[in-house]
């Protein structure tokens, strides 16, 4: 099926949607103005045996992570107390840097903190959520290029991701040979420690039960596309990927493929029960520049 919609409005960045016009067959969408390819999604054409990954990388998946921005919707109290159940001294409330609140209806998607004591945070944070990356990073303001540090001490458990990861890669040049030489391009001037052998992607997003709100990636190939599926690990329901732009979401499931623009707003419906592990495949758009 192919699809071609126009937008309806602007995505509020940082806040959920719930969408209930549900994609559940392959299906093209462009943008009937543009003619872009927002998404391209394949229903049942990944192997259920490349899913057979080490229990290591499920585990981390559900490691809290604090720094993903508007994915994590607007900074909560609840949100930043997420995962310090046991500490003594807990956020109090999100704050400014003189350590007065932030208004109820601040639209922040990281911010200080002062915690029970009085004490002012010194870094700002996002909403605590289950979502890690694996692979290579290219050089930020405090790293330079590099394997996570995950990756780095579990190369084995990390390695077992590479069928899964080739062969999506191999489905992704199939369907859009273009976008994936474009990327392709990149990829062959990246290191090849920092990048996922015999594919065109560097790095990996694993996330466990993660509704982000509405966001556009950064960091990724602006000339290709990234790639999404899904694993089963409990029972659940919902988490269907929107893009609310489009007034439209899909139902991906474990053995769907889908290939997407990044840069355009997406999130997710809301997910009941346990056991979504989702994983988003791409390049780092600066890893060709590490030297």
């Amino acid at each position: 099926m192919e699809l071609y919609k126009d937008k309806v409005d602007n995505a509020l960045i940082g806040q959920f949607y719930n969408i209930d016009n549900i994609i559940n067959e392959d299906c093209d969408l462009y943008d009937i103005k543009t003619g872009d390819l927002i998404f391209s999604f394949k229903k049942k054409k990944i192997p259920e045996e490349l899913y057979n990954i080490d229990k290591k990388l499920i585990a981390h998946s559900k490691s809290l992570s604090y720094n993903r921005g508007s994915a994590g919707g607007t900074v909560t109290v609840k949100g930043l107390r997420r995962g310090m159940e046991g500490w003594k001294k807990k956020p109090e409330y999100p704050c400014d840097k003189e350590g007065n609140p932030l208004p109820e209806d601040h639209n922040k998607h990281s911010s200080l903190f002062k915690y029970e004591d009085g004490r002012i945070s010194k870094r700002q944070r996002s909403n605590s959520v289950s979502s890690q990356s694996i692979g290579g990073f290219d050089k930020s303001p405090m790293h330079p290029c590099r394997l996570t540090h995950f990756t780095k001490n579990n190369l084995k458990a990390y390695e077992t991701i590479f069928p899964l990861c080739k062969y999506i890669s191999d489905e992704y040049f199939s369907y859009c040979p273009e976008k994936w030489l474009h990327q392709y391009e990149k990829y062959k001037n990246c290191p090849q420690e920092f990048v996922i052998p015999d594919t065109n992607f560097s790095t990996l997003t694993i996330n466990m039960d993660f509704r982000t709100a509405c966001h556009r990636d950064k960091g990724d190939c602006k000339e290709g596309l990234t790639c999404f599926t899904v694993k089963k690990c409990g029972q659940y329901s919902g988490g269907e990927l929107i893009f609310p732009e489009y007034r439209i979401a899909i139902n991906i499931e474990q053995g769907d493929l889908l290939l997407f623009n990044p840069h355009q707003a997406h999130c997710n419906n809301p997910i009941v029960g346990e056991g979504r592990m989702s994983f988003v495949l791409y390049l780092r758009d600066k890893m060709d520049k590490c030297s």
